[in-house]
This record gives C-alpha cells, sequence and structure tokens, in this order.
C-alpha cells in the first residue's frame, strides 16, 4: 500500500480555521491526473495544491490546482499554502531565515513569486499579470439582480458592471453584500451559459479602518458555492478598479488590503500591490500568510 504526505493549510491567515483552506502535497512526480481528481475530492477543499518538477528550464517548479470536480489554470490561495508548506518543510534550499524568488510553471503560464522566512514567520507574495480583457456586461443587470437576491438599488453605479473570465458587480453598501444569499443554481446556469468562472461581488466599505476593500466570490459551476478568500480574483479586479478610475496610482504603484471570509467566519485578508507602466497595470502582487492545520498520510488511490 504506497502513501503520500499531505497537508491542510488556511491561506491568507495567521489564526488555524480562518482564511481559505487548501490541501498540498509537496511531491507529486508519482501521481497521474485522475490520482490528482480523486486526492482533491476526497480533500474537499475548494482546491489541492499539486507540487510538481518544472518542464521549462525557465521555472523552479511547476504546481496543478484540483477543485474537487476539476482542474482549474490558477489558484492563488493554493499557491500561497503550497509555498508556505515548501518553506516550513526547508525545501527548494529554505531552510534558513532570508528571501527567496521562484518561478512557477502553471497553465496560465509562468508567475513570479517571493517567500520572506523569518524567525518563524513566512509571508509570501505572488505576481499575477493582470487582465486587460474586460467587456461591459450591464445588460445583465437584471439577471445579477435576481440571481443575488437583492434591489436593483443595492448596485453601485460605479465603477461598473463588467466580466473577462470573472462577473465583477459593486454594491453600495457592507451589510447587503454581507447579507448576499444567491441562487446558486440560477448562479450556475447563467455562468455556464456564458462561459463564465465566478462571480466577484465586492464594496468600498470594510470591517477594519485599513482595508479598502471587502470582496465575496461564489463558482457554483466548478464546484464552489463560495470562496472563503479567493487570490486569483484580486489581480483581475485591482486592473478592473484601475482601469475604471477606482485606484489613485502615485509612483506607479498601489497597495491596498482587501477583506474576505468574514460572512461565513474563514476571515482572511489579502495584501495586493498594483504596479503600474506607461499607464497601463504590469502585474499585481497577491501576499499573505498561512498556517498549517494538519499533516499527514493518505493511501495513493490505485488507478
Amino acid at each position: 500500500m504506497k502513501t503520500i504526505v499531505i497537508k491542510q493549510i488556511d491561506a491568507f491567515t495567521k489564526v488555524p480555521f480562518q482564511g481559505n483552506p487548501a490541501g498540498v502535497v509537496n511531491e507529486a512526480s508519482y501521481l497521474n491526473d485522475n490520482q490528482m481528481q480523486i486526492i482533491a475530492k476526497e480533500m474537499n477543499l475548494s482546491e489541492t495544491a499539486f507540487i510538481l518538477p518544472p518542464r521549462v528550464s525557465s521555472a523552479d517548479m511547476r504546481i496543478r490546482w484540483f477543485t474537487p470536480v476539476c482542474e482549474v489554470p490558477l489558484c492563488g490561495h493554493a499557491t500561497i499554502a503550497a509555498l508556505h508548506s515548501l518553506a516550513e518543510d526547508g525545501l527548494f534550499g529554505m531552510k534558513n531565515n532570508g528571501k527567496y524568488n521562484f518561478n512557477i510553471e502553471t497553465k496560465s503560464g509562468i508567475i513570479s513569486s517571493e517567500v520572506f522566512k523569518e524567525d518563524g514567520e513566512i509571508k509570501i507574495s505572488i505576481g499575477i499579470p493582470p487582465s486587460n480583457k474586460y467587456e461591459r456586461f450591464s445588460q445583465y443587470k437584471l439577471d445579477l439582480v435576481r440571481i443575488l437576491n437583492i434591489n436593483i438599488s443595492d448596485v453601485d453605479v460605479k465603477p461598473p458592471i463588467m466580466r473577462n473570465d470573472f462577473v465583477f458587480v459593486p454594491i453600495r453598501r457592507l451589510h447587503i453584500l454581507y447579507a448576499l444569499k444567491p441562487n446558486l443554481f440560477a448562479l450556475t446556469n447563467f455562468m455556464n451559459q456564458r462561459n463564465l468562472h465566478g462571480l466577484c461581488v465586492f464594496t468600498f466599505e470594510t470591517i477594519e479602518k485599513e482595508s479598502f476593500i471587502h470582496v465575496r466570490f461564489f463558482a457554483p459551476n466548478e464546484g464552489i458555492s463560495e470562496d472563503p478568500v479567493t487570490g486569483s480574483v484580486h489581480s483581475p479586479l485591482a486592473a478592473y478598479l484601475f482601469e475604471n478610475g477606482m485606484l489613485e496610482v502615485k509612483d506607479d504603484k498601489f497597495e491596498y488590503i482587501a477583506e474576505q471570509g468574514d460572512s461565513i467566519g474563514r476571515k482572511g485578508r489579502v495584501q495586493v500591490k498594483l504596479e503600474v507602466e506607461n499607464g497601463k497595470p504590469k502585474v499585481v502582487k497577491i501576499g499573505g500568510y498561512a498556517t498549517t492545520i494538519f499533516k499527514t498520510e493518505m493511501i495513493i488511490p490505485q488507478i
């Protein structure tokens, strides 16, 4: 009977049982696609990360992410969790305090990362190239209002509803966003019909005064009713806010803290840094902490 070592790690928090949990397998080179999918289904987390040797010379490692039902091309919180796991175990040369840089091969291309390890604390930042392919989506405002079970007056008029792979819907007030109970069946059908991968609903009213934005994210068509803290959505969200004049960029950068997960008891905080070049978003760095909940062995599915 063969086994693997697997961890469950809460990302975007220092506090156990907060933030967004992810599964992590530090060494997955001996697993096939079906085995990874079954392991992710068994973990029953929004994503499980599998760390593999790179296939291209420009990368230091490769990561694949699986939800309980499918593989996804990018996952921010599970990347934070994966790098935390490697640093915690002193792998990839990270035995001592210091700053470490890695290029990660993904199905979305090569992404950069930084790991800061000092006296037991591990802080991680990943750089995600922002999308600039946004389309106006206001023609579906009434559909989205019905799906979200809110009034049309609850939707903020600036910035506009837009889409790329995700839909971005601004809400006027925090208490409205906090109390959202969307129709997940209707949302699944809506997104499947339009080739969408998630719904990002946000407001500029926040719980903590040092925060800039409060976010909720739903992706039921990909097996995630609600994601507690969604690293990958904060890159296109930052670029979308910049493109719509909601960020006052100075010296070609803007940094802020995004809140997510509070309404479902999984408080997480995402450190976001947008870098601009020639008036266009260049990269968005998503950062935060993580904490390991458990480390165990799992029997490898024989497929």
